[in-house]
C-alpha cells in the first residue's frame, strides 16, 4: 500500500503466538470468536499493539511510560522477552474490535484485517519511524473523506469504510461505547469520488463478503448523463446519484443480481427514465428497453458501446467508452480479486471467451463493479486468464490426488484460499469441472468427478 493513507499496524508475527504473552496480554472476555483459537485472538491484539508503537510511538501498556527501546518492537521476538523483562503488560483490554476484512477470492495477496480502537493518551503525537513510514498526523475523519474525494489521497476500501464509520460518531466515547456494545452504525456519509471528467462513482452502502466496500454506481457524461447500475434503496445514497447526474437520461444495467438493481424502483420514483439491460426481462421491478450487443449509448461528451459479455451472468454486459480507452466492467472484471462463476447462469466457458473478447479492445483504464479502477487493463485481462487457467489445472490436479466430490476439490484446489471462504470458492470450482466436462477431460456419477486421462 506505498503512498496510501493507513491506520498503524502490520502482520503477525511468529512471536505474537507465543502462549507465554498470556502472562503479559491478557484476552479481553468475549473477543475471540467462537470457533477462534484465543491464542490467533491474542496474537492480533499483541501485533496491533506491538507495530503502533513500532511505527508511530503509541505505547498502549503498563507502566505508562515505555521501560524499553522503541527499536526492540522490529524485532517481534526481541519484544517479547523485553516485555516480559520489564514487567510490561499490554493495555489489550484498551482496545475495541471495529471490524475485520478478509481480501476477495483470486486477489494476488491475501489479508485477514482486523480493525481495533482506543484511546490515545492525552496530547499523544505520532513520531513516524521513518524506515516504515513517510508521514504521521491527526485528521478527522471529515477532514479525511473531504481529501479523498477531492483525490488528494489514497486509501483502500477498508479503511475508507472504518473511516466513514467513524465519521459517524461525536466524540471518542460515543464511538468507544458504540463499538463495544456490538451496535449496528451506519457507515457515515455517502463516498463519490469523480474518476475523470465524464466519470463520478458512487458508492453503494451494501459492503458484504460479495461486495467488497459496496458496488460501484457510475454516473457517466457531461449532460445528458447516465448512472449504471444503481445498487440500493437508500435516501442518502440516492441524493448522491442525482446530485451529479441532474441531467439523468437513462439508466444502465451491466447485469441483474440484486446487489446491480436494488435500487432503481427508487430511483425511478424520483425521475422517470428508461432502463436498459441485456434482454427483456424486468429489471429491480422495472421493464426495460432491451439493450443489443454492439448498441450505442450517446451520452454528454462521449458514447458507450454495448459488449454483450456473459459469464458471471447470462445477461452481463460491459461498456465501452469510446475514443477514451475506458471500459465499465460490470462483475467480469473486479479491483481486488477475482470474478465469482456460479452455474446455472454463470458458465466458464461463456466467461473465458468473454475475457478473449474484452482483451482485443486494449483497454487502458476498467473501472469495475466493485472495489477500486484499475489502470493497465490489457495486463489485468491476461492476469484473470491466467489466473483462471492455473486454477483449472490445479482442479485437475486435486482429481488426480484423489478428490471426487466439489467439496474435496476445493480443499486441494484453493488451498491457499482461507477456509471460511471455500464455499464461496465452491460455486466457480463447479464451474470449472462443468467446462472439463464438456471437454470431454472430467466426468461424473452421483456428484462424485474423476478424471478421463482424455487428451
Amino acid at each position: 500500500m506505498g503512498g496510501a493513507i493507513v491506520f498503524p499496524g502490520g502482520a503477525v508475527a511468529r512471536a505474537d503466538l507465543d502462549e507465554r504473552w498470556s502472562a503479559a496480554a491478557p484476552l479481553p472476555d468475549g473477543l475471540s470468536e467462537e470457533d477462534e483459537d484465543p491464542a490467533v485472538a491474542r496474537a492480533a491484539l499483541v501485533c496491533a499493539l506491538r507495530e503502533s508503537f513500532e511505527e508511530v510511538g503509541l505505547w498502549l501498556a503498563d507502566p505508562p511510560e515505555s521501560p524499553i527501546d522503541r527499536d526492540t518492537s522490529e524485532d517481534p521476538g526481541a519484544f517479547l522477552a523485553a516485555c516480559l523483562a520489564a514487567g510490561v503488560r499490554l493495555r489489550t483490554d484498551d482496545l475495541v474490535t471495529a471490524g475485520r476484512w478478509v481480501t476477495p477470492l483470486g486477489a494476488a495477496l491475501r489479508f485477514d484485517a482486523r480493525f481495533f480502537v482506543a484511546r490515545a493518551p492525552d496530547r499523544w503525537e505520532p513520531v513516524p519511524d521513518p524506515t516504515e513510514v513517510a508521514d504521521a498526523r491527526w485528521a478527522t475523519p471529515a477532514e479525511t473523506l473531504t481529501e479523498l474525494t477531492s483525490g488528494t489521497i489514497a486509501m483502500a476500501p477498508p479503511t475508507i469504510e472504518m473511516v466513514q464509520l467513524l465519521d459517524e460518531f461525536a466524540s471518542v466515547d460515543d464511538a468507544l461505547d458504540a463499538f463495544r456494545a456490538g451496535r449496528s452504525v451506519g457507515t457515515g456519509a455517502i463516498l463519490a469520488v469523480r474518476l475523470s471528467p465524464l466519470v463520478s462513482v458512487v458508492l453503494a452502502p451494501n459492503p458484504g463478503v460479495m461486495t467488497g466496500p459496496g458496488t460501484n454506481t457510475y454516473v457517466v457524461g457531461s449532460g445528458p448523463t447516465v448512472v449504471i447500475d444503481p445498487a440500493v434503496d437508500d435516501d442518502e445514497y440516492l441524493d448522491a446519484i442525482l446530485e451529479r447526474a441532474p441531467d439523468l437520461a437513462e439508466v444502465l444495467i451491466t447485469h441483474r443480481h440484486p446487489d446491480h438493481v436494488g435500487g432503481i424502483a427508487a430511483l425511478l420514483g424520483r425521475k422517470r427514465v428508461p432502463v436498459r439491460a441485456f434482454g427483456g426481462t424486468p429489471a429491480g421491478g422495472a421493464e426495460v428497453v432491451p439493450l443489443g450487443d454492439g448498441d450505442a449509448v450517446t451520452v454528454g461528451g462521449g458514447t458507450l458501446r454495448v459488449l454483450h459479455t456473459p459469464g458471471h451472468a447470462s445477461d452481463h454486459v460491459c461498456f465501452l467508452l469510446e475514443g477514451a480507452a475506458t471500459l465499465f466492467a460490470g462483475d467480469n472484471i473486479l479491483g481486488e480479486g477475482t470474478a465469482v462463476i456460479a452455474p446455472p447462469d454463470g458458465d466458464m466457458r461463456a466467461y473465458m471467451s468473454s475475457l478473449d473478447r474484452l482483451r482485443t479492445l486494449h483497454v487502458d483504464r476498467i473501472f469495475p463493479g466493485h472495489f477500486r479502477p484499475l489502470d493497465g487493463g490489457t495486463t489485468v485481462i491476461d492476469s484473470y486468464i491466467a489466473h483462471r487457467k492455473e486454477r483449472e489445472a490445479r482442479i485437475v490436479a486435486a482429481l488426480s490426488e484423489g478428490a471426487a466430490t466439489v467439496e474435496e476439490v476445493v480443499a486441494i484446489a484453493y488451498a491457499d484460499t482461507p477456509s471460511t471462504l471455500h464455499p464461496i470458492a465452491r460455486y466457480s470450482a463447479l464451474a470449472h469441472l462443468e467446462m472439463l466436462a464438456d471437454d470431454g477431460k472430467v466426468a461424473s456419477s452421483d456428484g462424485r468427478w474423476q478424471p478421463t486421462n482424455v487428451e
